[in-house]
């Protein structure tokens, strides 16, 4: 008896573990939010524009290429880097403050 709890309680546990890894999203879908969705490789969680302190934010995720391209208009992300464009800043897992170069402090 005292066997059989023991095996149900490492069954349990292992489920618990298991169900505990995030599941990556797929592209055009969900990311971040509360279930801290990740998006698969080669890919990146693009946030809505001005949504820097709103918790359990979610995004959509994107592809972005390996490298991306060098222009394209600037973004200000909310830790306060200027990003090179869109592609930079959901690289970079970054939430968008605003469209442009960020001010200077």
């Amino acid at each position: 008896m005292r066997m059989k709890a023991i095996l149900y309680l490492a069954l349990a546990l292992s489920l618990v573990v298991a169900l505990a890894q995030p599941v990556p999203a797929q592209t055009g879908q969900t990311c971040g939010g509360i279930g801290g969705l990740q998006c698969p490789a080669g890919q990146g969680c693009l946030y809505p524009t001005g949504k820097c302190n709103q918790p359990d934010l979610a995004g959509t995720c994107i592809t972005v290429p390996e490298s991306c391209p060098t222009t394209g208009p600037k973004v200000c992300g909310c830790n306060g880097t200027t990003y090179a464009n869109e592609c930079e800043i959901a690289k970079a897992g970054v939430r968008p403050a605003s469209s442009g170069p960020c001010p200077k402090k």
